[in-house]
C-alpha cells in the first residue's frame, strides 16, 4: 500500500493535523510532536471495519498486479477519509481496513466520527466501483461494520506500526462488518446508541454473530450528514441560572449589542442558557443559530460557512438559489464580483466553474470580514447571532468572527458565544462580557433529579448517590439515569422511572467518559502523566504525594491542570495541596490505566505514605488500606484496614465499620486454604455486629450474624460471637422492637457464659447486654442479677461497661419504689459517665431520661447534665450520642420551668428525625414521640396525631418494650378522649382494658394506666370511679416519688373533689 497512509505516524494533539514520519514539528501549526505512547491504556473508542465482498473471487478474475493496484487505491482513498475525521489507521488486511476512532488521543464524538466516515468510504468506494466496472467489468463492493466500547491500546510487539487496539469491541467490530450487506454500514448497538439523535439509523435488526449463541442487535446506518448541523439531545428544564438569565436579557432590552460569552466546562448548561435566552427574544429579534463541531476544527472556514448559510436562509436550497437569494440580502454585491465569489464559495454555493479569485487567505479574511459586517448592519429587523462550542471552531472563522464581533460591538447586533475553559481563541480576546457558568447547587441538582426521575418511592434512595456522582453538572446527572435506565436498573419513562434491580457502584456512562477522556488527551503527555499519577493517589492530593510517584518537574504541570479546570489547588501553605474539579474527571483519569500500572502505583503511594510519617501511620493507616487493596495485597491490606477501624473507633464510627467491612470483603475473597483465615473472617463480622446499636439499621446484619455463628462455631471461638451477640442483643432491644429476640440471646449468652474464655472486658459487654435485654423486658430481677455479676468480676470491667450498669441499677430501683437506693446510683452512675467519651456518656444518661419521661424523676436535678450532654454530643456528631443527648435534654426541659417550651421541643424533634432517618434508638423513640403528639395536637393537628400514635402503639405491642410502651398508649387514650370522634371513647375504653392485663405489674412503669383509667372515667361522667381512680394515681405518685406526675394527680384528685 502506498503513499497517502505509509507517511503518516499520527495527529497532531495540537490542531489534528497529519503528522510525517519522523517529524519533530507539526507541519501546520509548529507544536512540538509528542512522544507516541508506549504504555497501553484503556480507551473508549470506536473501530471500523471495511472489507472488500467476494475478494477471492476478484482476484481469481482479475490479474494479480491490477488486483493490489486496485485494493491499493481504493484503501488509500478509504485511509484519506479516515484521516479527515481524524481517525488512526490501524492495520490493512489484504483486502479490508482497521481503523480506530479515539485512539491514541480520545474523541469525545468518535462514534459520530466513525459512521460519517464510514458513509464517506461507501461514497468514494461507489465512485470508484463505476470505474472499475466500466475498465474491468466487475463489481467492487464494501461491507462495513462499526462497535464502540472500551480497548486496550498501546504499542504491542516490536518494530514499526505496532500502536494498535485490542478487545472484545475490536471483535464485535468485525463481527458486525462480517453481517453487513454488501455496500452498507452496519452499527452495534453501542455505536447506535451514541449516534441515534445524530444520524438517520435504520431499525433495530438481530444479526448472527461468530462465536455467540444468541443473535445481537444491530442497526444500519442509513445516512450521516455532517454538513448540517445537530442538536442533540436536550430535554431538561433550566435550573440555577436565573442570574445569568437575568444579565441576557436585561441586555438585550437595553439594546446593548456586542460580545457575551457563555464559559462553562462540558455539561454545565451552555446551550441550556443559550436556548431558553434566544426562545425568550426571538418575538423581537432575528435568531441565527450555528453550532461549531469537533470533526470540522480543521476545515477552514466551515463555522463562518454554517453562520452564513444560517443567516441568509439558504440551507436546503439548491447552489443558483442560494446565490440569488444570498444576493438579494447584501445590496450592492454583484453576483459576478470577487466578493460575491468569495463569499460564496465560503457557503459552498459557488458555481463549480468559477475562476480562482487569486486572493490569499488574508485577503479573503478581511473581504470576508467588511461582507459580514455589512450584511448584518443592513438588517432590517434587530439580529441575534449564536454560535456555539467555539472550543471547536476553526481558526479563520475565529479571526472573522472575532473581527465582526468588534466593528459591531456598538450595534444593536447581540452576538453570543459558548465554550469551555481550555478555549483561548480570538473569540473569548474580543469578548465584552464573560459569564462563567458553575456547577449547580447540590439541591439545584436534588430538584432536577427528581423531575427526571419521578417521585416512585423506590427512586427516591437514588437521589443523593446520583447528585453526588454528578457534582453539580447536569448533563452528568442525565447521562447517568439514562445509563441506568439503559441497563435495566431502571425502569419506566423520563419523569416516571422505578427502580427495578438495586444499583451498585456508579459508572461513567460513555458519553461522559468521551468527553473528559477527550480534554484530557488534549494534555501534553508530561501533564497527562501528573493528572494520572493524582487520579491513583486520590480525588485530593498533595504535591508530597506526586512527587515520590513521578521523577519529573510536577508544580509547573499541576499549573497547566488547574488552567484547564481539571482540577483545583485547596490549601497553598504550608503544603500544597489540590483536588479534581470533578469526581468524574478522576474516575476517567484512574479507569484509562491499566490494572498493572495503578496496582504498582497504589503500592508506590502506600510507602510513600508510611515513609513520610512513620509516627502517623495510625491516623494514615485508612490510606496506606485503601492503595493497598487497590495494588492488590489483600492479606496486607485485611490489616491495615483493621488498624484504622481501631484508631477511627472513639473517633469516627461509622468510619471504622466501613473499614471492617472492608476487611470483611477481603477476608471472604481468600482462598479457603489461606492460612488463618477463619479468624480473618470472622474478626471483622465481630467488631460489624458488636458496634450495630450505634449506626441503626443495616440491611446485612443478618446475614452477617448467621455468617459469623458459622464461622465460630468451625473455629471454635465463642468469646467472638458472644460478644457480637452482645451487640445485638442492644440492637435489638433499642433500635429494633425486637425485644423478645434480645431476651432469648440473653438466654442463649447466660447458658453458655461459664463456657467463655473472657477477659474482664468482654464479660462486662456480655454482662451488660444481657442485663439491658432483662431491663428491656422489665424482668428486673434477673437485670439486676447480671449487673451484681458485672461487679463482682475478677480484676474489675472498665468504667465504660460500669457506669451503665451502676445507671441501670439506680433506674430499676426508683422504678419499683426503692428511691434513696436508687438516686443514691444515679448521682454514682453520673458521676462515673461524666469520666466517658461522648458517645458513652450520652448513652448512660439516656437511661435517666427513661426516668423523665414516666414522670419519676425531680429534672431541675438533672436539666443542666443533660444540656451540657447535648453540647458534648454535637462536639463528636454521633448518631447515637445525638440522639440519647437531645431525648434527654427534650424530656428533661419540657417538664421543667427553667427550659423554653420551644427550645425543649425542638431538641425532642432533632431526636425524632435522626430516630426516623437512621433507625436507631427506636425505643427513646416511643418516649419523644408521646411528648410530641400532644405538642402536635396543641397546634391543631390532632387527627394526624392520633394515625401516628396508633402506628407506634401497634410497633411497641408487638415486640417493642414494655419499659416505656404505655406512654404512647397513654398519650392515645388522651388524645381520642380529648377529640372525643364517634368511636374514640369505644377505642380509649378497649385500650385501657386491653393493657389492663398487659402491664408489667412494676408500680413506677404502670403509672400511666392508672392515669388513663382515671380520665376514662371522668370523660364517661362516672363521678365515683373517677374519684376513685384517681386517688389510686395521686397515691401510686405519692408512692414511687414520681415528682413529675405529682402535680397532675393532684389536680385530678381536685376535680373529682370539685365534680361533688
Amino acid at each position: 500500500m502506498v503513499s497517502v497512509v505509509s507517511d503518516i505516524t499520527g495527529r497532531c494533539r495540537a490542531c489534528g493535523n497529519a503528522l510525517r514520519a519522523r517529524a519533530r514539528f507539526c507541519d501546520d501549526c509548529g507544536t512540538p510532536v509528542a512522544e507516541p505512547h508506549t504504555a497501553g491504556e484503556r480507551k473508549q473508542v470506536t473501530v471500523l471495519f471495511a472489507d472488500v465482498v467476494g475478494s477471492m473471487r476478484l482476484a481469481a478474475q482479475l490479474d494479480s498486479e491490477r488486483f493490489q493496484e486496485l485494493m491499493n487505491e481504493l484503501f488509500n482513498r478509504a485511509a484519506a477519509v479516515v484521516q479527515r475525521y481524524q481517525g488512526t489507521v490501524d492495520k490493512f488486511t489484504g483486502d479490508g481496513l482497521m481503523a480506530v476512532f479515539g485512539a491514541p488521543f480520545a474523541l469525545e464524538d468518535h462514534a459520530l466520527r466513525a459512521c460519517i466516515a464510514a458513509s464517506e468510504i461507501q461514497s468514494v468506494t461507489q465512485r470508484f466501483a463505476a470505474d472499475v466496472r466500466r475498465r474491468d467489468g466487475i463489481s467492487l463492493e464494501l461491507r462495513i461494520g462499526v462497535n464502540s466500547g472500551e480497548v486496550i491500546a498501546g504499542h504491542i510487539g516490536s518494530g514499526p506500526g505496532r500502536y494498535t487496539a485490542v478487545g472484545h469491541s475490536v471483535g464485535m467490530a468485525q463481527r458486525m462488518e462480517s453481517a453487513a450487506a454488501p455496500n452498507s454500514v452496519l452499527c452495534s448497538e453501542s455505536t447506535a446508541h451514541l449516534v441515534e439523535h445524530k444520524v438517520q439509523l435504520g431499525p433495530v435488526e438481530k444479526v448472527a454473530v461468530k462465536g455467540l449463541d444468541e443473535h445481537v442487535a444491530a442497526r444500519r446506518l442509513i445516512t450521516a450528514a455532517p454538513a448540517k448541523a445537530i442538536v442533540g439531545r436536550n430535554e431538561s428544564v433550566l435550573l440555577g441560572r436565573d442570574h445569568e438569565m437575568r444579565f441576557l436579557r436585561d441586555r438585550f432590552t437595553a439594546d446593548r449589542g456586542g460580545l457575551v460569552a457563555v464559559m462553562g466546562a462540558p455539561g454545565l448548561g451552555k446551550s441550556r442558557l443559550t436556548d431558553e435566552f434566544t426562545a425568550a427574544v426571538e418575538s423581537d429579534a432575528d435568531i441565527v443559530i450555528a453550532r461549531c463541531e469537533a470533526h470540522t476544527t480543521n476545515h477552514a472556514f466551515r463555522a463562518l460557512s454554517r453562520l452564513l448559510r444560517e443567516l441568509f436562509a439558504v440551507t436546503g436550497l439548491a447552489d443558483e438559489d442560494a446565490r440569488a437569494r444570498t444576493a438579494v440580502q447584501c445590496p450592492g454585491l454583484d453576483p459576478r464580483s470577487a466578493d460575491a465569489q468569495i463569499l460564496f464559495e465560503v457557503m459552498g454555493i459557488a458555481q463549480k466553474a468559477s475562476p480562482d479569485t487569486q486572493t490569499n487567505i488574508d485577503g479573503r479574511r478581511r473581504r470576508l470580514v467588511e461582507l459580514t459586517t455589512r450584511a448584518l448592519r443592513r438588517r432590517p429587523r434587530r439580529i441575534v447571532l449564536v454560535v456555539e462550542d467555539v472550543h471547536w471552531i476553526d481558526a479563520p472563522s475565529d479571526a472573522v468572527l472575532a473581527e465582526c464581533a468588534a466593528l459591531l460591538a456598538q450595534s444593536p447586533a447581540l452576538f453570543l458565544t459558548t465554550f469551555r475553559p481550555e478555549f483561548h481563541g480570538e473569540l473569548r480576546r474580543a469578548a465584552a462580557e464573560v459569564i462563567a457558568l458553575q456547577p449547580l447547587t447540590d439541591a439545584m441538582l436534588v430538584q432536577l433529579a427528581h423531575l427526571i426521575l419521578g417521585q416512585n418511592p423506590t427512586t427516591q434512595q437514588l437521589t443523593n448517590k446520583l447528585t453526588a456522582a454528578a457534582a453539580g453538572n447536569p448533563f452528568y446527572l442525565e447521562e447517568i439515569i439514562r445509563d441506568l435506565a439503559d441497563r435495566g436498573i431502571l425502569s419506566g419513562v423520563r419523569g416516571d422511572y422505578r427502580l427495578a434491580r438495586p444499583i451498585g457502584e456508579i459508572a461513567v456512562p460513555a458519553t461522559v467518559q468521551a468527553v473528559l477522556a477527550a480534554r484530557i488527551d488534549r494534555l501534553p503527555p508530561a501533564t497527562k502523566s501528573v493528572l494520572n499519577a493524582a487520579a491513583v493517589v486520590g480525588t485530593r492530593f498533595d504535591l508530597d504525594a506526586l512527587t515520590s510517584l513521578l521523577c519529573e518537574p510536577v508544580p509547573a504541570r499541576l499549573a497547566e491542570l488547574v488552567s484547564a479546570e481539571l482540577i483545583d489547588q485547596t490549601h497553598f501553605v504550608p503544603h500544597q495541596r489540590y483536588c479534581f474539579r470533578h469526581p468524574l474527571v478522576r474516575t476517567v483519569a484512574y479507569e484509562s490505566q491499566l490494572s498493572t500500572t495503578r496496582s504498582r502505583m497504589h503500592r508506590k503511594v502506600a510507602a510513600a505514605i508510611r515513609a513520610r510519617n512513620p509516627a502517623g501511620e495510625d491516623e494514615n493507616a485508612a490510606q496506606i488500606a485503601t492503595h493497598l487493596e487497590a495494588a492488590g495485597d489483600l492479606t496486607d491490606a485485611y490489616h491495615w484496614h483493621l488498624r484504622a477501624a481501631e484508631w477511627l473507633r472513639s473517633r469516627d464510627l461509622p468510619a471504622a465499620r466501613n473499614h471492617w467491612a472492608h476487611a470483611e470483603s477481603i477476608a471472604d475473597r481468600l482462598p479457603d486454604d489461606h492460612p488463618g483465615v477463619v479468624p480473618m473472617r470472622i474478626v471483622p463480622r465481630t467488631m460489624l455486629v458488636s458496634t450495630l446499636l450505634y449506626v441503626g439499621a443495616d440491611p446485612d446484619a443478618d446475614t452477617r450474624y448467621r455468617r459469623l455463628r458459622e464461622l465460630t462455631s468451625a473455629g471454635g471461638d465463642l468469646t467472638s460471637l458472644a460478644v457480637a451477640t452482645a451487640g445485638r442483643i442492644w440492637a435489638f432491644a433499642l433500635n429494633d422492637h425486637r425485644v423478645p429476640e434480645a431476651v432469648t440471646l440473653a438466654d442463649e449468652l447466660t447458658e453458655h457464659l461459664g463456657e467463655l474464655t473472657c477477659d474482664a472486658s468482654a464479660t462486662g459487654i456480655i454482662l451488660n447486654a444481657v442485663a439491658f435485654a432483662r431491663f428491656a423486658d422489665c424482668d428486673f430481677a434477673a437485670a439486676l442479677a447480671a449487673i451484681d455479676a458485672i461487679e463482682t468480676v475478677p480484676g474489675g470491667v472498665p468504667m465504660i461497661e460500669l457506669a451503665p450498669a451502676i445507671m441501670m441499677k439506680g433506674v430499676i430501683d426508683i422504678l419499683c419504689g426503692r428511691s434513696d437506693s436508687g438516686q443514691r446510683y444515679l448521682r454514682d452512675g453520673m458521676r462515673r459517665a461524666r469520666e466517658l467519651p461522648p458517645v458513652n456518656r450520652a448513652a448512660v444518661l439516656a437511661l435517666p431520661s427513661f426516668l423523665v419521661a414516666l414522670g419519676l424523676c425531680d429534672v431541675d436535678d438533672i436539666v443542666d447534665e443533660m444540656r451540657e450532654g447535648v453540647r458534648r454530643a454535637e462536639e463528636v456528631g454521633d448518631i447515637l450520642a445525638m440522639v440519647a443527648a437531645h431525648f434527654g435534654y427534650g424530656a428533661a426541659g419540657l417538664r421543667s420551668a427553667s427550659v423554653p417550651r420551644c427550645e425543649a421541643i425542638t431538641s425532642l424533634r432533632t431526636a425524632a428525625e435522626a430516630i426516623d432517618k437512621h433507625r436507631v434508638s427506636v425505643l427513646m423513640g416511643v418516649a419523644v414521640a408521646a411528648d410530641l403528639s400532644r405538642e402536635s395536637a396543641r397546634s391543631g393537628d390532632a387527627d394526624g396525631v392520633v394515625e401516628r400514635l396508633w402506628r407506634t402503639v401497634d410497633q411497641v405491642t408487638h415486640g417493642g418494650s414494655r419499659l416505656l410502651a404505655g406512654l404512647p398508649v397513654e398519650a392515645l387514650v388522651e388524645l381520642l378522649l380529648e377529640r372525643d370522634f364517634a368511636g374514640d371513647r369505644a377505642e380509649a375504653r378497649r385500650l385501657v382494658d386491653e393493657w389492663k392485663t398487659r402491664r408489667v405489674g412494676i408500680p413506677g412503669v404502670d403509672l400511666w394506666w392508672l392515669r388513663a383509667r382515671a380520665l376514662l372515667a371522668r370523660t364517661d361522667g362516672d363521678a365515683g370511679d373517677y374519684v376513685e381512680a384517681a386517688r389510686q394515681y395521686l397515691t401510686a405518685c405519692q408512692d414511687v416519688g414520681a415528682h413529675g406526675r405529682l402535680a397532675g394527680a393532684r389536680r385530678l384528685v381536685d376535680a373529682g373533689m370539685d365534680g361533688r
